[in-house]
């Protein structure tokens, strides 16, 4: 600590010390959510995921040190309804589907058939 009081060089190994994080939920429910470690410039973060939607307050608890009296902090923030997806609609077949494919494929059966009619034709009259 003599970097930060007595203006001593910042080591390179310097660590941070451990913050307690607990929440009041919007049903006041008051539960530890996990511990982080700060930084050596005194910076925290915990990754976590809410439960229930509406207001909640964070609490960091700080228990002390040889060094440092215990501290406290609290913030606030509120998670909102989860978004609804949007209903995709899926698209009837297409004009090709409903109308081309059939009338080719109809097509071409009909020129099959005449074909084979006139070949027999042809045939007979031989």
């Amino acid at each position: 600590m003599l970097y930060v009081y007595k203006q001593f060089e910042r080591p390179t190994n310097a660590t941070g010390v451990p913050v307690t994080i607990d929440v009041i939920d919007a049903n006041n429910n008051y539960r530890n959510i996990g511990t982080a470690t700060t930084d050596s410039s005194g910076m925290f973060k915990l990754g976590w995921k809410p439960d229930i939607e509406g207001a909640y307050t964070v609490i960091a608890t700080f228990a002390g040190s040889k060094a440092y009296y215990p501290s406290h902090g609290e913030t606030a923030f509120v998670v909102d309804p989860a978004v609804q997806a949007p209903e995709v609609k899926t698209e009837g077949p297409s004009i090709a589907d409903q109308y081309l494919l059939p009338a080719t494929f109809g097509i071409i059966a009909s020129v099959v058939i005449v074909g084979i009619a006139l070949a027999f034709v042809l045939k007979k009259r031989q």
